[in-house]
């Protein structure tokens, strides 16, 4: 009996890891769902972020962003996009992840008390450029949900 169970759990593990994806890509319709889903998560939980009423508030602002965006961030490095549009989502992603990058960099400034107004307006200027390639990204690839908020 343990000889055929063996078999059986590894033909079992082999059909699961078909089912899930393993290193095969998703098709575009999985990729909009996934990507989607993902996306929206993450807009729900930074919409629920207030802005800072002081430039005070702005470490605790970034901070709170930075913890949304991270598993968001995960999430979309973990999807395999279909080839035909690999290099797009590789791109967007890409841009997604330097923005993290530098709201990282600032939330460290101002932990090290560097100036706010600098340090935010410094932050919008490194910004701007990766929020208009990402967002150029995700409307190529007809992913809305993942526009820069």
């Amino acid at each position: 009996m343990r000889r055929l169970a063996l078999p059986a759990l590894s033909a079992l593990a082999a059909i699961a890891l078909a089912g899930c994806g393993g290193s095969s890509s998703l098709s575009s319709s999985q990729l909009h769902v996934q990507a989607t889903s993902i996306c929206t998560v993450a807009s729900t939980r930074t919409n629920r972020i207030p802005t800072p009423a002081s430039p005070d508030g702005s470490a605790a602002f970034l901070q709170a962003g930075i913890a949304a965006l991270t598993p968001e961030l995960s999430g979309l490095r973990a999807l395999r996009p279909p080839d035909d549009v690999a290099s797009v989502y590789t791109a967007t992603v890409g841009s997604f992840a330097q923005k993290l990058r530098d709201l990282q960099r600032a939330a460290q400034e101002l932990a090290r008390g560097d100036d706010t107004i600098s340090t935010m307006q410094s932050l919008g200027r490194k910004l701007e450029p990766l929020e208009a390639d990402e967002n150029s990204g995700w409307q190529a690839l007809q992913l809305p949900a993942c526009l820069s908020r």
